[in-house]
Formats: C-alpha cells, structure tokens, sequence
C-alpha cells in the first residue's frame, strides 16, 4: 500500500516550483503527474537517468520540502 504522501506529491506545491527544480517537465506533464512514483518515472524518463538516481533525486526533494 502506498504511503500517504506518495498520493498526495503535488499537495501544498506550486507547479512552478516543480517545474523549477525539473525543468524538462512541461506544465502538461506535471499535471498529468499524481504520484511520487509518477514523477519518478517522468524525472528518470526526461532526464535520461537510472530508475535509483531519479527515485533520489526526487527523495531528497521532497525530504527538502518537508523541513
């Protein structure tokens, strides 16, 4: 089972401020994004990176925004 925050990425962000970190993601890729493992994928897809660095990238984002 998903942990809360993983349905719930996007909650309380601004979809700029996403966008300013990744910026290779557009405003209609964000919005189609629900899922921390969604944006995972999307980060590892639009970034060329391996499935472990993208799924870091955005554990450490997140673990950022939650201070």
């Amino acid at each position: 089972m998903p942990q809360i925050e993983d349905d719930h990425i996007f909650a309380g962000y601004n979809m700029r401020e996403i966008q300013a970190k990744w910026d290779r993601l557009s405003m209609s890729d964000l919005a189609q994004i629900k899922t921390k493992a969604e944006l995972i994928d999307r980060v590892q897809e639009q970034y060329g990176l391996d499935r472990e660095v993208a799924a870091q990238d955005v554990e450490i984002w997140n673990s950022d925004r939650q201070l």
